[in-house]
């Protein structure tokens, strides 16, 4: 019996000791397991500066020049940069790319060797029977190859760091595909 008692000293004396991390740690507890009772909703989309638009309905040279225009837009709002003028300079185009089914068959020659071809068709897709279109499995927008930034602030090296930073995170190019020069 000795022995409880000795436990029930000790805990008392932790729990006078310890007594304000306790009551914080029990009262977190407590607000965590307490129901809401509110409805969930879903967050707002996010606003972005570029419009998605659907691949098919620009030419390259359209996409080109509306992603400079969002870039001067965002660009010009960072602090220092003034007027942004952008340029961009295009690797390759779009590409897309189509399903194909393959079928392959072997033949038996008469000389008793065998022989294998493989035949590729582009599956095709039939809307409202007016007219078939190939089916696609991924389109790939234009990739840049570099670009020129003209800025106001362009003279100031941490405008210049960035303005460097933020056309290779939106670009995905490497710093050394981005020039940025000071405006006249």
């Amino acid at each position: 019996m000795t022995g409880t008692k000795d436990i029930g000293k000790k805990l008392a004396g932790l729990a006078s000791r310890y007594r304000y991390p306790l009551l914080v740690l029990l009262l977190g507890l407590g607000l965590v397991l307490l129901p809401t009772g509110g409805k969930q909703t879903e967050p707002a989309p996010q606003q972005t500066a570029v419009q998605t638009v659907q691949p098919e309905e620009l030419t390259d040279a359209e996409y080109c020049r509306q992603t400079e225009r969002a870039l001067e837009k965002i660009l010009s709002s960072i602090d220092g940069a003034g007027e942004v003028k952008v340029m961009l300079t295009l690797r390759s185009g779009s590409a897309t790319q189509y399903q194909s089914d393959y079928a392959t068959s072997s033949q038996t020659g008469s000389d008793g060797s065998t022989g294998s071809t493989t035949e590729q068709k582009t599956v095709l897709l039939t809307r409202s029977g007016a007219y078939d279109e190939a089916a696609v499995v991924k389109t790939e927008l234009p990739s840049f190859q570099g670009a020129l930034v003209v800025s106001q602030g362009g003279g100031e090296a941490s405008v210049r760091f960035a303005l460097v930073n933020a056309v290779s995170v939106l670009l995905g190019l490497g710093a050394d595909k981005i020039t940025v020069v000071k405006m006249k």
